[in-house]
């Protein structure tokens, strides 16, 4: 399956001779297999190691005590591959989980300043696992996230590049303000509710296509976050800190069912503060499993300058979210009956958009008046409210318009696009999927 992170490392194969590359991202968001079919198409040797199932290797470099015998090692593997040479740009190095191994991270740098090598590291726990005890690389490494696929990935997968035009011509309308064709509007409406059931893990998504079948959708999310769990007791350091992780985790959904959908310390046990499972969720964030998004408690200045304490927190995959609802929620969703978490559901697919667009999530409450998403453009702050449904009125972010006078602010909802207001620009949502910031604060 296509994803954008491909051209990404193509540029840095084509640029960034002078410095290696590690991914990072949650489980199972697909990073093994886009950087090994990477390593296939664009060099003339893959050469993979991987920490988790090669115990061998792991032994290897934990007590590798200089990067020249590191050479060797891998050389020596390469010869067993049938990779008579791994200089230059004829091979790829492709160093899989290095988290499990700090003495490889560490070996990162001194083998990239040899530039003689190309190599890609990924990790699924690098947060964790590494945390502070191993040698920063400096700018000898450069750090790329991988995320679950966007919405525009999904329709990829599931009606090929074709595709490419209609959100080419989307594109076009919205910049010129012009109606959706309102059976393609309705097609890519259903096309939403899709990805709010699937999500975007790569496995998900291919059982999706192959089987059609919700059944084995679910029950593909549900394996991910099991894993998730059991990373959780294998990862976290102490029994404590196990239990409170996992209650956290575990009480994600009932989060979303208060209208604000802060995350509150006392919904995961009763009396319970952020000098409780503070650690705990900071921890689940760093695995890149969930994603805080901080309340800003001012907009003076820029968004990072009035960041609270408060926060909600978004996992870092719909389907996933949709599946820890539960299974009478596939069906409520499927057949528009969804009522307590409606807005939290799209509260989180706009999440997913931004963090797929590389931005930092704020919301902020000041007074009577709460928006659901705020975004810093070249300077500037920008609104953003979500909509589930039919009926968009916004009396929050008119007066959030009327009081701090934004250059423009976003209304994104299930409606076509209308544009004809100066500052409130109301467009659909796969419309603000497929837009970049830059074109959205344009319109």
């Amino acid at each position: 399956m296509k994803r954008k992170i491909y051209q990404t490392l193509l540029e840095w194969k084509e640029n960034d001779f002078f410095q290696s590359l590690l991914v990072k991202g949650a489980r199972q968001v697909g990073k093994t297999y886009i950087i090994k079919d990477f390593g296939k198409r664009e060099f003339k040797y893959l050469l993979y190691l991987n920490f988790e199932d090669q115990l061998d290797m792991r032994k290897a470099f934990d007590t590798m005590p200089n990067p020249a015998e590191a050479v060797k090692t891998l050389q020596a593997y390469g010869i067993s591959q049938n990779i008579f040479s791994i200089d230059g740009n004829e091979t790829l190095i492709f160093l899989d989980e290095i988290q499990l191994c700090k003495r490889a991270y560490s070996l990162l740098k001194p083998l990239t300043e040899m530039k003689k090598y190309r190599i890609v590291a990924s990790g699924s726990m690098l947060g964790i696992n590494l945390n502070s005890d191993f040698l920063d690389p400096g700018p000898s490494v450069k750090h790329i996230e991988m995320v679950p696929m966007d919405f525009e990935e999904f329709l990829w997968a599931i009606h090929g590049e074709t595709i490419n035009n209609i959100v080419i011509q989307i594109k076009d309308d919205v910049l010129k303000g012009n109606l959706i064709n309102q059976t393609l509007h309705e097609t890519l409406n259903k096309d939403i509710k899709d990805y709010v059931l699937v999500g975007g893990m790569p496995q998900v998504v291919f059982e999706y296509i192959q089987s059609k079948n919700l059944g084995k959708v679910f029950l593909k999310q549900e394996a991910i976050i099991n894993l998730y769990r059991s990373d959780i007791q294998q990862y976290q350091s102490t029994p404590d800190n196990k239990i409170k992780t996992l209650k956290c985790f575990d009480s994600i959904p009932n989060q979303f069912s208060k209208d604000s959908h802060r995350f509150m310390y006392n919904m995961v046990e009763e009396s319970k503060t952020a000098r409780d499972f503070g650690n705990a969720v900071d921890w689940l964030e760093r695995t890149g499993n969930t994603r805080k998004c901080y309340h800003a408690d001012h907009l003076k200045g820029s968004l990072i300058d009035g960041q609270g304490s408060l926060f909600k927190l978004y996992m870092n995959d719909i389907g996933l979210l949709v599946c820890m609802l539960g299974q009478n929620y596939i069906y409520k969703i499927q057949n528009d009956e969804l009522d307590l978490f409606k807005g939290a559901i799209y509260e989180q697919l706009l999440a997913q958009m931004l963090i797929a667009k590389k931005e930092n999530l704020y919301y902020t409450r000041i007074g009577d008046i709460e928006i659901d998403f705020l975004i810093e453009h070249r300077g500037k702050i920008f609104p953003i409210e979500c909509k589930s449904g039919g009926n968009t009125k916004s009396k929050s972010l008119k007066s959030f318009v009327e009081k701090f006078k934004p250059i423009k602010a976003f209304k994104v909802s299930l409606n076509n696009i209308n544009t004809s207001d100066a500052t409130i620009k109301a467009i659909p949502h796969y419309a603000f999927a497929f837009l970049s910031i830059q074109e959205l604060t344009s319109l």
